[in-house]
């Protein structure tokens, strides 16, 4: 028996974070829909619009400096359809000098089914403040 369509949408989430954890635009490529109207709002940045600004932003990012340390926490998954839509907390740590910055982003990531395939058509993280109970760097990302 072949796994359900939220099932499906975890791992398109699943594939999408382990992307960014290897800086790799290949994966990215894979997991994103390739098309203008898919649409990305990186924490702190403007919207992008179209596949092509998307992965040049990817580029960008991972030509920047080794890829950010991301754990994703809260996981939540709704599918209507051949929509879906993933909903989490980004902690991301970075090292910066002998410093590591820390930052939390809440997360949206919109699927649509393409062919058999989930791919990832919008993706907005917006910083949000540190979690109580959580410790807080002196050198926070936002």
């Amino acid at each position: 028996m072949g796994i359900s369509l939220t099932e499906g949408v975890l791992e398109a989430n699943s594939r999408f974070y382990q992307a960014l954890r290897d800086g790799d635009t290949d994966s990215m490529r894979e997991v994103w829909l390739n098309e203008p109207r898919a649409k990305c709002v990186h924490p702190g940045w403007p919207m992008l619009y179209g596949w092509d600004a998307i992965k040049e932003s990817w580029k960008n990012i991972f030509q920047a400096g080794p890829p950010a340390h991301i754990e994703i926490t809260d996981i939540k998954a709704y599918v209507a359809g051949e929509m879906a839509w993933v909903i989490c907390i980004e902690k991301i740590s970075q090292g910066a000098g002998n410093q590591t910055r820390l930052g939390y982003a809440q997360s949206t990531n919109v699927f649509e089914l393409s062919g058999s395939s989930w791919r990832l058509v919008v993706h907005h993280a917006s910083p949000v403040p540190v979690p109580a109970g959580e410790a807080a760097s002196n050198y926070n990302l936002q």
